[in-house]
């Protein structure tokens, strides 16, 4: 994480604003492509509507959301750099169980599955610090060099009168389509996790969200 304290909101209109998510969506992922630094806000109050402890994989059944627990619940209100993981049940294990287990014959899986191992065999306090180190994961498999910088205080301040009450929906025709794990069962589902895509198109997983950016 790095800082940038020159950064000026209201003079610099091409600054793209990122959400910190656990494993984010293909969607969150296009605000990489084309750029060398997104800005992130550890000052604003957590908004549990952004779902920033969550990810949505395939599963036999179908989707298969998981989720961080956190101290405090879903609706503390705190800042979102100081809200704390909770360790009283073993996610981690069990997040690592259903990812492997579902994804183990994808195309890619043997390759990226050694280094994201290691992501679950550590605990890191908080969450914005898991999500860093899981969308530091996932840029390095994209080959997307892309500099994570945190607003200051005061500029994070000035973000909460710009940010939309409600995100629109994102159209499922947007995303084409791709080989994904129990396809047969449940057909394609759009705008998956990060590692959906990852784990079935490997090097091409880039190439798959430029085509999006590009539509």
């Amino acid at each position: 994480m790095k800082n940038d304290s020159e950064l000026n909101l209201q003079g610099n209109k091409s600054n793209q604003t990122i959400d910190l998510h656990y494993f984010g969506d293909i969607y969150s992922y296009l605000k990489f492509i084309n750029q060398t630094n997104v800005y992130f806000s550890a000052y604003e109050s957590y908004f549990r509507a952004l779902h920033l402890n969550r990810t949505k994989l395939m599963g036999a059944n179908g989707p298969l959301p998981l989720s961080v627990p956190l101290e405090g619940g879903r609706n503390q209100k705190v800042k979102w750099k100081d809200v704390k993981i909770n360790y009283a049940e073993p996610w981690q294990r069990i997040h690592w169980r259903g990812i492997h287990d579902n994804y183990r014959k994808a195309p890619w899986f043997e390759d990226y599955a050694p280094d994201l191992e290691q992501l679950f065999l550590r605990k890191e306090k908080y969450l914005l610090d898991l999500n860093l180190k899981t969308m530091d994961y996932c840029l390095q498999r994209l080959k997307l060099k892309v500099d994570i910088l945190a607003y200051s205080e005061e500029e994070a301040a000035k973000l909460i009168s710009r940010r939309p009450e409600k995100s629109e929906p994102i159209p499922s025709e947007n995303f084409p389509v791709y080989q994904q794990v129990f396809s047969e069962r449940h057909g394609f589902v759009p705008n998956l996790g990060i590692l959906d895509l990852l784990f079935c198109e490997g090097p091409l997983a880039t190439d798959y969200l430029r085509r999006i950016k590009k539509s």
